[in-house]
């Protein structure tokens, strides 16, 4: 399929597209496969699944993934050259976030065997994978409404009025898909579980990736294109990233208060401990819910 000429002049190699097209794919990775990471049942059906079994797995992943790539891929392949290339690294890319997020709540060390590493990895990346597949349904080209990049009549009223009302609105849909996403996982054991290996700078390491991914869900997905009725900083990307990361957090705070595990609460420190391995996934979750209000 041939590129606008414009589109070719202001990205004549490609880089800027596949960039986004990347971010795009990281972003339904993560939205799809961030609750699984957090399961405690995976992560032991990694380790003790033999080597045929995983690769059988590895096998089915491919296929799954290629089929929904057929459908919708990260990159909108036309041939199937070009869908079993992007199948390919949709599921690298499935294997890279499954490791770097595994390795960041401390569930794979240098100091586990090699078999158990690439067990939960394989096992992990297969629902992150689909979500990578399905990058462009899930989060392209969405605007604050929800709606594809479709011509829409701007609503008639006071702007000071409309912006607050599509303020609380975002509040509302970040509040929302946090819970969606971490409803189930606050009162288990892997909260605790991961916490309780986190060391201050990993604790810093997670919220820095927490935010990262949540500029990436909002912003590689198009979201930038919304209307403002009242320009101002809080229109901006830093605080529509930021804002989505306190309430998401906020979410987490109150899940582990009022129903998660007593050791995640037992102490301040576990407390924080808790609140920030809950955050990631809360976080995703919330970035979430700014895609579909």
């Amino acid at each position: 399929m041939a590129k606008p000429r414009a589109q070719q002049s202001s990205d004549p190699h490609g880089w800027r597209r596949e960039g986004k097209d990347l971010t795009g794919a990281v972003a339904g990775g993560a939205i799809v496969g961030m609750p699984l990471l957090y399961t405690m049942e995976m992560w032991f059906h990694g380790m003790m699944l033999p080597a045929w079994h995983l690769g059988g797995i590895l096998v089915l992943t491919l296929v799954v993934t290629f089929l929904c790539s057929l459908e919708s891929g990260f990159r909108n392949e036309d041939t199937l050259l070009g869908v079993a290339m992007e199948t390919v690294t949709s599921v690298g890319i499935g294997i890279a976030l499954s490791a770097a997020i595994l390795a960041l709540i401390g569930e794979i060390t240098l100091e586990r065997a090699p078999h158990e590493i690439i067990g939960k990895i394989i096992l992990q990346a297969a629902a992150v994978s689909l979500g990578v597949a399905f990058a462009n349904a899930q989060v392209r080209d969405k605007s604050r409404t929800g709606d594809d990049q479709e011509e829409q009549k701007p609503p008639e009223g006071d702007p000071e009025a409309l912006q607050l009302r599509a303020d609380l609105r975002d509040f509302s849909a970040a509040a929302a898909g946090s819970l969606l996403f971490t409803l189930n996982i606050a009162s288990t054991e892997e909260v605790v579980m991961i916490a309780s290996r986190l060391s201050p700078w990993r604790q810093l390491a997670i919220l820095g990736v927490s935010v990262a991914l949540c500029y990436v869900i909002l912003f590689a997905s198009g979201f930038e294109r919304h209307d403002v009725y009242v320009k101002g900083v809080f229109q901006s990307r830093a605080f529509e990233t930021l804002m989505t990361c306190a309430v998401s957090l906020l979410i987490a705070l109150a899940l582990l208060l009022l129903v998660g595990e007593r050791e995640a609460t037992s102490d301040l420190p576990t407390l924080v401990a808790s609140v920030v391995t809950l955050g990631l996934p809360a976080i995703v979750g919330g970035a979430a819910g700014r895609l579909v209000v």
